[in-house]
């Protein structure tokens, strides 16, 4: 008996031994963590990685997403909102079981099922269409002897917007206003059910195009916003260069690289003779987005900014220009300056080199060239 507890007592004190001779176990920090994600992050992502936040079973009942195809077919002008609330209902029964390709093309037949209803037909007799759609778009109720004077289906409208449905009136500039809806809550009903790269996208696209692209020929937006779209778009580029609408993205990338350098019609960044921005925010903007690291918006950025510190001379010694154009005529300021800065940046307009309509809903649309 002795000799078991000595063999016992030796045992202990061999293990008490070890475990003290054991290195200690660091326990990960908290910013070490938060290192590991911000690098995480920063690295592109295969399609694999970007699986949908719910894992979906195969399905149960392809039956139901079929029915729900044919009945988003039959909305239109002439239906209620209660056919949507439907439609609505019978999608969190079929989106948990359906495919990526199942829940793309709903989406796509969603939104497409929305803007048939959303259409109207306003005549010369709705003469008092553009005062009742001001007050809808500014939240004033319309007096029901004013509304009369619109034809039913405007009535409709107009009623469901007063009624906080999801139909809204937008003011798209030049006296022209249209119904839409919210495209976000759109698509929240379908987003959690698709690859991370593919919500990334939809996203995106529902929060832009909620607003006006074009106001007037002008860019409806500010500076910072149009810097903070380009950005977004050259990060999803480069996180997931094999992502969903890859080449979507690339034209949005370029769209708003080209409006960074030239603006539009209606909206410049510089002053005629490009020597100076025309507000004073503009510039620390440029200079931030000029330091931006590996991006060729910065690259952008710097040769803007290079161009405008050039002097008249140095940059006719740069980049040769005649005071005369081809008819004989005398060149303005506003016109030599542009041609030289097109001279110094290069770069083509997606417009000429494309034909899509991105600005629009949550997919780009291929515009049709025919005349």
């Amino acid at each position: 008996m002795q000799k078991t507890l000595l063999s016992l007592t030796t045992v202990m004190s061999l293990l008490v031994a070890l475990s003290g001779c054991q290195p200690k176990v660091e326990m990960p920090t908290e910013s070490n963590d938060r290192q590991k994600v911000e690098q995480n992050n920063k690295q592109p992502l295969s399609i694999e990685q970007s699986k949908p936040a719910v894992v979906t079973e195969p399905a149960i009942d392809a039956k139901i997403c079929l029915a729900l195809s044919k009945s988003m077919e039959k909305i239109d002008d002439t239906s209620k909102i209660e056919a949507i609330y439907a439609i609505q209902k019978s999608l969190k029964s079929c989106l948990p079981t359906a495919s990526n390709a199942e829940v793309l093309r709903l989406l796509k037949d969603y939104q497409a099922m929305y803007e048939r209803f959303l259409l109207t037909n306003e005549t010369i007799e709705d003469k008092n269409f553009n005062i009742v759609m001001e007050m809808a778009d500014e939240g004033k109720k319309v007096p029901e002897p004013l509304l009369k004077t619109l034809n039913p289906r405007l009535q409709y409208l107009i009623r469901l917007v007063e009624d906080d449905a999801d139909v809204r009136v937008i003011y798209l500039g030049e006296g022209y206003y249209e119904f839409t809806h919210d495209l976000q809550a759109m698509a929240d009903i379908f987003t959690p059910y698709l690859r991370q790269d593919q919500k990334a996208f939809i996203e995106r696209m529902a929060m832009d195009n909620q607003k006006i692209f074009w106001f007037d020929a002008a860019i409806a937006f500010s500076l910072q916003e149009l810097i903070e779209r380009a950005q977004f778009w050259e990060d999803y580029l480069a996180r997931y260069p094999k992502g969903y609408a890859h080449q979507d993205a690339k034209y949005l990338f370029e769209v708003y690289r080209y409006l960074l350098l030239f603006g539009s019609e209606n909206t410049q960044w510089t002053d005629d003779s490009i020597h100076e921005f025309v507000a004073p925010e503009y510039r620390p903007l440029i200079l931030k987005l000029a330091r931006r690291p590996n991006s060729v918006l910065a690259r952008d950025a710097q040769a803007l900014l290079g161009f405008i510190a050039l002097s008249d001379s140095q940059r006719q010694e740069k980049y040769p220009t005649s005071s005369i154009d081809e008819d004989g005529d005398e060149m303005s300021e506003w016109v030599i300056a542009r041609y030289q800065k097109a001279e110094a940046l290069p770069l083509q307009s997606p417009w000429e080199t494309g034909a899509k309509n991105c600005m629009n809903g949550i997919f780009c649309v291929e515009n049709d060239t025919e005349q």
